[in-house]
């Protein structure tokens, strides 16, 4: 892996970042009331492609951009795309499996995410869950990740430069 390969990662989900702010959210494109996450699924993408501390390191740093950018409170996104990146290391060799096992670890990491930033949030009186809509807030945008993941796959792995596994353990 090169330095070339943590830039990369860095700016593909400062760019993901971007788009998520000025694209999507309240006011913006919106179907069903929710939009994607289009940081924590570059995250997620992303760590398929680093060694487990950069992979983490741009997990951290994409989070914490996405909070100082965002409503919540600080820390937030960053601790939800840290355990989601940590996971996805965990189990990146499984993507050799087909199509069908991507899709589902997508989604449940994406859901996953979602529901640690929920959960953490209403710790901190956000109270997510006191919204009659909260599952439109975890389960669409982890939908939409999955869907638009079978765009920026192809190109994140052309920007990467392949895919090398390694275990961790």
């Amino acid at each position: 892996m090169s330095g070339k390969q943590i830039i990369y990662a860095l700016l593909l989900t400062l760019g993901g970042l971007v788009l998520q702010t000025t694209l999507f959210g309240e006011s913006r494109i919106e179907p069903f009331g929710s939009s994607p996450n289009l940081v924590l699924l570059l995250v997620v993408i992303c760590a398929a492609y680093l060694e487990p501390e950069p992979a983490l390191l741009v997990a951290f740093t994409s989070g914490l951009l996405t909070d100082l950018l965002g409503g919540s409170v600080i820390g937030l996104w960053a601790i939800s795309m840290v355990v989601v990146a940590y996971i996805t290391l965990r189990v990146r060799r499984r993507i050799d499996d087909g199509v069908i096992v991507v899709a589902a670890g997508l989604l449940a990491l994406s859901v996953l995410g979602q529901a640690i930033f929920a959960i953490a949030g209403t710790l901190f009186g956000q109270q997510v869950f006191a919204d009659p809509g909260w599952y439109r807030q975890i389960v669409l945008p982890s939908l939409y990740n999955v869907v638009i993941a079978a765009l920026l796959i192809p190109i994140v792995s052309k920007i990467m430069g392949g895919r090398q596994v390694r275990r961790l353990v």
